[in-house]
């Protein structure tokens, strides 16, 4: 999942040569956090909503440079390596380059997350579970033979958070029998966190599914 195949031409980046009011109706029409501003083919810097709002809408872009905002993704990206540009950003809105430095296109925060609702790992039906281990101790290939060695099936993991010296890992698990999962891990000396069943009622689905996001941080 590539970001070149999520390439949005909907509407052109602003022009330095442009002012904030041109650039600020472009935020707002396109509901955007940010907009990219263009130097001739080369990206220039993302300039926020709050800089737009606060500076005269005749201001020239060129005079609000010291603003400007250097983030962007490569066209070869993943989406997933987005989702943390996204974030660090505070921003709903990506400038997607190619290796000259130049502007392509623009990755929206909406695609990214229809995009990946597309994955298995969102999509397959299965029970989740985060486990806890030591970062030297990090072996994908041990928690993949414990989970087999349980007759289950891994539909996808991913390192969620660092908690010191520690890390966690999500797992995205197809088992009839997850609490003898947690429990074989806990024999290896990881840590369960969250056990989250796929069978539970919905109510208490929905609890745990909340409960889930804090986790993740999303």
């Amino acid at each position: 999942m590539l970001v070149k195949d999520y390439i949005s031409k909907d509407f052109a980046p602003a022009k330095i040569s442009q002012t904030a009011g041109h650039a600020l109706k472009l935020v707002d029409k396109f509901n955007l956090t940010h907009i990219p501003v263009l130097e001739g083919l080369e990206f220039a810097g993302n300039l926020s909503k709050e800089i737009l709002e606060e500076n005269e809408a005749s201001t020239v872009l060129s005079k609000l440079k010291d603003f400007f905002e250097n983030f962007f993704i490569d066209e070869k990206a993943s989406l997933l390596d987005a989702v943390q540009i996204y974030h660090n950003h505070t921003s709903n809105v990506l400038p997607i380059l190619n290796q000259p430095h130049h502007y392509v296109g623009m990755l929206m925060l909406d695609d990214v997350i229809s995009g990946l609702s597309s994955m298995p790992l969102i999509i397959e039906p299965g029970s989740i579970m985060i486990v806890e281990i030591p970062q030297k101790k990090l072996s994908f290939s041990e928690i993949s033979n414990i989970v087999e060695g349980n007759n289950a099936k891994i539909i996808g993991m991913f390192v969620t958070a660092y908690q010191d010296e520690n890390v966690r890992v999500a797992l995205k698990l197809v088992s009839e029998n997850l609490t003898s999962v947690g429990e074989t891990f806990e024999r290896f000396d990881y840590k369960v966190v969250y056990k989250f069943f796929n069978d539970e009622k919905e109510e208490l689905m929905k609890e745990r599914f909340e409960q889930l996001m804090k986790y993740l941080n999303i």
